[in-house]
Formats: C-alpha cells, structure tokens, sequence
C-alpha cells in the first residue's frame, strides 16, 4: 500500500501500462528492495556506455552522459521520476533532477558542440517535466540538442522531446501518448491488519480528498488534469511550431503514432538511425568548429 500511495501521489504522464508495471515490480519487493540492491551495480557504469556507441566517454562532472566527438550523448531510459531513486540507481530510470544538471553541465562545457537525447521510454511523473522542457527549449538556441527516438518516446518523455531543436525518430519508433492521468485509490474493506482507515477532511477543504467514485470528486481530479494537460499541450505546440489544435486533432489523440506516420503529422522531423543521427550531429560539430578558426 505505501508503494501505491507513493506512486499516485502525483499526476503522471506515462503510459498506462508502465505505471500499473512499476506498482506490480515494486509493490511485490517493498521491504527487500533496498537490500536486494546493497552492493549491486549501477544500472548505467556499463549499459548506458554501450548505448551511446563505441569511443563514447563519460562527460567530466555528469552522472550518465557521454562524449563522441563533441556531442554529449544524454540517455533518457525507462520510467521518469522527478528525483533520483533506486529505481533510477538501479533499473534504468530517469531522473529529472540529475537530467537537469548533465544538461547545464553539457551546455557549460567547451568540449560539447552538440547535444543528442537517446530516448526509450513510457515517461513518467509530471513534476518538473514542464521546467525541464523550458531549459530544454532555451538550451536549443545555444547548443544543437537533437532529440533521437530509438524506441518509445512516450506522454512525459514525449514532452521533453518535442522541446528539442528537432525530433528523429526510428523507423519502429513511436512517439505521442499527449495527456496526463491520475490513479487514486480508495479504501472499501479493512486492509492486511484488519483496520479500515478513515479521512476526515476539515470544512472549508472538501476537494483535499476527492472522492473518484463520485461525480463531483471525478469532475475535481479531472478539472486538475486538465490543466496540465493544457500546459502539455501547449508546450508540445510550442517546440512543433505548430498550434494546439492540431495536437489535440492531429498528435494521436492520447495514442502513440509510429515512425513515418509521425513525421507525416509533424511530431517528428524525420526517420532515421542512431548512427545516422549521431554521425550528422558529428559532422555539424566538425564544421562548426572549423569556421570558428577560421574566424580567429
């Protein structure tokens, strides 16, 4: 129950699967995860490095970005969650938190020319992902930042994405999942202990506790996810140059759409490989670098 209850504490931007996933995983580990992971490798010393490709090298003061020829490879994997955790130590996930510093840290650094996010994943927590998106969409005007879909780029991971100076996705690759959800429970028989927990909310806030079952408790949580979906939507129209019309009518409608149909809509700009991708990045780099010499 503490693992459900800490999972829907918060609006999500993820696929609906992943997060029912996440409470399954955890929920069926709570009391011997933190002990089944003492001493355990982290997730990322090894896997994220063959990800970002051969010759790849950790960026000097980042927790999982590398270096290829002055582009920072930064791998955006799995369930994204606002903080560090040990699901992000541990099982591939992402934190928003440590997300945010590599990216100041790549944009800071003299080495890096370009930036390429390396995107798997179902997204995650709402919280922090619309800053995240505005440092992302600022962070484009200074340094190239190139968002490569290698898989799913889903709900929240979408949403950084679509902040990205432009969006290449695999030929598989799917993109979208555009809304936000709740989860809430509630309580209609005594639990493991035999206890049945009771809220009592003061007067003047009926809408602390909302009551799902109910149409005024549903119209309140609805009301709230709402609203940020309109922020989703709204940032999403932004980095696509397009209007929030046609995400709502066009980007899949809370669906993902695949590859080439993507680009047909305008929720990416092209199809194409990761090496493709890093390879033009490298180039553009390369080139960039030149002029500035030839400058001097």
């Amino acid at each position: 129950m503490r693992v459900f209850n800490a999972l829907t504490a918060e609006p999500w931007a993820i696929q609906p699967a992943a997060l029912h996933n996440m409470v399954a995983i955890l929920s069926r580990h709570e009391g011997r995860l933190t002990a089944a992971t003492e001493g355990a490798p982290e997730f990322q010393k090894r896997d994220y490095e063959l990800m970002a490709g051969p010759g790849a090298q950790r960026l000097a003061g980042t927790a999982r970005t590398f270096l290829i020829d002055g582009v920072a490879v930064m791998p955006i994997t799995g369930p994204i969650f606002p903080r560090a955790n040990l699901m992000t130590e541990y099982s591939g996930a992402t934190s928003i938190s440590v997300l945010t510093e590599d990216y100041r840290r790549a944009l800071a650094s003299d080495e890096v020319g370009a930036i390429l996010f390396m995107i798997d994943s179902p997204g995650g927590a709402v919280s922090g992902i619309n800053a995240f998106a505005d440092i992302v969409a600022a962070g484009s005007k200074k340094k190239a930042t190139t968002a490569f879909v290698a898989g799913t780029a889903a709900s929240a991971a979408y949403w950084i994405a679509s902040a990205a100076r432009d969006v290449v996705i695999d030929k598989t690759g799917m993109v979208g999942s555009i809304g936000v959800v709740a989860a809430m429970s509630k309580q209609v028989e005594p639990d493991g202990n035999g206890e049945l927990w009771i809220e009592i909310v003061s007067t003047n806030a009926p809408n602390k506790r909302p009551d799902p079952t109910t149409e005024e408790g549903r119209s309140e949580v609805v009301a709230t996810l709402d609203a940020l979906e309109k922020l989703f939507v709204g940032d999403v129209a932004k980095g696509r140059k397009t209007t929030a019309d046609k995400v709502i009518a066009e980007f899949g409608g809370g669906g993902v759409k695949v590859g080439a149909d993507a680009v047909k809509v305008g929720m990416a700009d092209r199809v194409g490989s990761y090496d493709a991708t890093l390879n033009a990045l490298r180039k553009e780099v390369a080139n960039n670098r030149k002029l500035a010499a030839l400058k001097k």
